[in-house]
């Protein structure tokens, strides 16, 4: 069975290290600077020698999803390990050989399918197997989706940016209110730093008849950015205006394996990469040596009843 999403694709590293500049001298001299940055912050873990090379491939991973910005690298790195500390669940890689074989595993299909855009993004996929509810665990999504993309850093990073495609004919308002919102903002907003990916575009494909409702319940937990980046398609027509047809499943009307497959491939290299994130998971900033920032004095806000005078 060929292996759809085996990374990096060359062609792709090739045109992204050509559009952001990225030589092999530049990679090297950044990744060092980067390095040296991470020595000086107390509150990062300290990496073995061992993972040097493993490090080093992982921060030039950061460097292709920021543009080859040194100081969102930084802010990308830095992220998350915090994200690690103050989400542990998300992180947890206790026993996967049991949790990919498990029914909560399989209640919710989630994958980055395997070919890129003409514009070289990618497409993040899920839906749920049926429309009980019992079996759903919303940290699921949050854990699927970075253990997928914690294997991209791994492998190589060969794009910058995605689209999210949802299959919500599963979904019921049981699901939805599962949700605890204010944890939902939280995570967003720390895994925007920590997966610095650019959000094309989020399709809900085959809305339910709720989706008002829904909307107007996650709306204020959402930006307004996130919020106007989304498209309702009730059929599969309007899909492929924004999506290449020859880049979905054929289940959506295209030629690019199906998802069953695609899904089964991501649990084979979930499994390949145990002992890899076993041995990462508990490396995690520690919040209580982390700097503090120094605050800015303002003469605007100085009163006269502040001054003391001599």
């Amino acid at each position: 069975m060929p292996e759809y999403h085996v990374i990096p694709n060359e062609e792709e590293v090739k045109r992204l290290k050509k559009e952001y500049g990225l030589t092999k001298d530049q990679i090297a001299k950044d990744v060092a600077t980067v390095r040296s940055w991470m020595l000086t912050q107390p509150h990062l873990p300290k990496l073995p020698e061992s993972k040097n090379d493993e490090i080093d491939f992982w921060i030039e991973g950061f460097l292709r999803l920021t543009k080859n910005n040194l100081e969102k690298t930084k802010l990308g790195v830095e992220s998350h390990f915090r994200l690690k500390t103050l989400f542990p669940q998300v992180y947890d890689v206790s026993d996967l050989p049991n949790y990919v074989e498990s029914d909560l595993f399989e209640y919710l299909t989630m994958v980055m399918m395997p070919k890129h855009t003409p514009d070289g993004l990618k497409i993040m996929y899920y839906n749920f197997n049926d429309t009980n509810s019992h079996l759903f665990r919303p940290i699921e999504i949050y854990k699927r989706m970075r253990l997928m993309l914690d294997i991209y850093q791994k492998k190589g990073i060969d794009f910058t940016g995605i689209h999210v495609l949802i299959d919500t004919r599963h979904i019921t308002l049981s699901h939805i209110s599962q949700f605890d919102l204010f944890q939902l903002k939280n995570l967003i907003k720390h895994a925007q730093k920590a997966y610095p990916l650019r959000l094309k575009h989020t399709h809900i494909l085959f809305p339910p008849s709720f989706i008002d409702v829904a909307k107007n319940i996650l709306k204020p937990f959402v930006s307004k950015k996130m919020f106007a980046r989304l498209s309702f398609h009730k059929n599969l027509e309007s899909l492929w205006e924004h999506i290449p047809r020859d880049v979905l499943p054929i289940e959506y009307g295209g030629c690019n394996g199906n998802v069953d497959m695609i899904r089964e491939e991501w649990k084979t290299l979930i499994l390949k990469n145990n002992d890899w994130f076993l041995s990462n998971v508990s490396y995690k900033s520690d919040e209580s040596k982390r700097p503090k920032k120094k605050k800015s004095f303002s003469y605007d806000k100085m009163s006269f009843k502040t001054l003391i005078l001599d």
